[in-house]
């Protein structure tokens, strides 16, 4: 029954070119709504309702089935947010209020809440369509900038362990070659040894660096040891080094690894140590010379790129690192984990 009953309805093609401008509307609505502000995506939807309003008021409460589409275009528009559902909610009960009224004043055998049902229904699953649509866009941005931050680390790890692999061989191997350059004239055979030696350090060098770049570079704390053995000596310092490392739980034995190898390397280049010391327990490795000792720093003043990346693996390892003067004056550092 028609609402406005005085009202004269125009010729049946009048209507039927109305309903292809409203589906043209609604259409386009979903376009023109991602175009605007956010607080303006309730306008396409808006218009659709007021566009409706005269289908309805002349040519009865039937073609309130029009609502499906301002319920389906409040869902695409508004993004399946509760504003959404509030205007799925509020076009389904103006559907029902209407439909109500109509149904009492020319009784028919269609139930009055057939339509505001479907408007509901369709509206309702637009709305989870729609969050579907954004949670799935939003774990494409989250996977692409995990790949981000994923390049990133492994650049981050292969400069860390390119730095503690490169400076503590490097230094090896210039240790070895300065000792071979001064046996050259007085020992040729000693001179020979430790050339041999510098060509084993290099090719290791050179292994360790395809491992780091293959990821699969590991350091552990009784072949850095081992490895000291000989290297403090052949700089001059005399090692104060623990028998074993059967305390050290397997799960701290590279990082405690890293540590040995950062420290030493530290002690030969710049402490200008005669001793080193280190001590190992199953939660902890101390390092300490009677060098130099720590050289001030500015707080504004860059850390050192070894420790920076010392630092990092024990943060990841849930320790920490100490860098600070030893109780024999020369330099400390201490990693716990």
């Amino acid at each position: 029954m028609p609402i406005l009953t005085q009202v004269p309805a125009p010729g049946s093609w009048f209507w039927g070119l109305g309903v292809v401008v409203y589906g043209a509307l609604f259409t386009v609505s979903f376009p023109v709504a991602m175009a605007l502000p956010d607080r303006w995506r309730w306008a396409p939807p808006a218009g659709l309702l007021l566009l409706s309003l005269p289908f309805i008021l002349v040519l009865g409460p039937d073609l309130s089935g029009l609502w499906t589409y301002v319920a389906v275009s409040a869902a695409l528009c508004l993004g399946g947010s509760g504003r959404a559902m509030i205007a799925v909610l509020v076009v389904s009960a103006a559907a029902l209020v209407i439909n109500l009224i109509d149904g009492a004043l020319q009784p028919t055998n269609t139930p009055p809440w057939t339509m505001p049902l479907i408007i509901l229904s369709i509206g309702t699953l637009m709305s989870a369509f729609t969050r579907n649509l954004q949670t799935l866009a939003q774990l494409r941005r989250t996977q692409n900038e995990l790949a981000v931050v994923a390049v990133e680390e492994e650049r981050n790890r292969v400069a860390r362990d390119m730095h503690d692999i490169l400076g503590h061989s490097l230094s090896a191997i210039a240790l070895k070659a300065d000792l071979a350059a001064k046996l050259a004239d007085r020992d040729p055979a000693a001179a020979a040894a430790e050339i041999h030696e510098v060509q084993t350090l290099a090719r290791a060098t050179l292994g360790d660096m395809r491992a780091v770049v293959s990821g699969y570079r590991q350091v552990r704390i009784a072949s850095e040891l081992a490895s000291l053995r000989t290297l403090l000596p052949a700089a001059g310092i005399t090692a104060h080094l623990p028998s074993t490392t059967d305390e050290v739980p397997e799960r701290n034995r590279e990082l405690f690894g890293w540590a040995l190898r950062e420290a030493v390397t530290n002690v030969i280049r710049h402490a200008g140590a005669t001793n080193c010391w280190v001590t190992l327990n199953p939660a902890r490795i101390t390092v300490e010379d009677d060098g130099v000792g720590p050289a001030p720093r500015r707080a504004d003043d860059p850390a050192g790129t070894g420790l920076h990346g010392l630092a990092e693996r024990a943060a990841d390892a849930g320790g920490a690192l100490t860098i600070g003067r030893s109780r024999h004056g020369g330099f400390l550092l201490e990693v716990t984990a």
